[in-house]
């Protein structure tokens, strides 16, 4: 190709790109709205402030946030489908071979990002989980929230005596989580 041909080609090339760029854009008009949840943010859109006691752990693909407590005791927050009673009823029969519930209403229950969260607890055998071995007088605490379409979880696992004396501060970390940039009125 020619000296003179190659430069034909780029003075096109830069005419075309001055007659584009200097087209008005067309209007765009939003028809549709939706409410936000805390799943249109990120993970790192959800604060948790730890408690002193507690010893953070990194997130996995699972967790948004993985603490330690006592001596082996665990915290994890993550996400999850489904309705609340089946997920809790994993926990308390899968994980602890306790009764299923019918119903949560007789659970405590907790304020979490403007929502009403339940506290469920179960004590016994730990048949293994979250990656840990089977293991005697352990307890489970967990709460779980409905935000929006999913689920959001803190589950306390470890020994019995460890677990229930965390039962406030869990509570308390749980009513202080949030998302950033949202007041907790505009998450659904």
């Amino acid at each position: 190709m020619s000296k003179h041909c190659r430069w034909l080609h780029i003075a096109g090339a830069l005419s075309l790109t001055l007659f584009v760029s200097c087209r008005e854009n067309a209007e765009v008009v939003v028809t549709e709205q939706r409410e936000l949840t805390m799943f249109d943010a990120n993970r790192d859109s959800l604060v948790a402030v730890m408690p002193p006691e507690w010893r953070q752990l990194p997130g996995t693909q699972f967790r948004l946030f993985n603490y330690r407590f006592g001596e082996d005791g665990e915290v994890a927050v993550g996400r999850s489908r489904g309705d609340i009673l089946p997920n809790i009823n994993r926990w308390v029969v899968d994980q602890f071979g306790k009764k299923p519930l019918a119903t949560t209403d007789d659970l405590q229950k907790v304020s979490v990002l403007g929502q009403q969260g339940v506290l469920v607890s179960a004590k016994g055998k730990f048949k293994g989980g979250m990656g840990k071995p089977a293991r005697e007088n352990a307890a489970l605490l967990g709460m779980i929230v409905a935000v929006g379409d999913q689920l959001l979880t803190v589950k306390m696992i470890g020994d019995a005596d460890a677990v229930f004396s965390e039962k406030d501060r869990l509570i308390k970390f749980c009513e202080k989580l949030r998302i950033s940039g949202l007041r907790s009125e505009e998450i659904k």
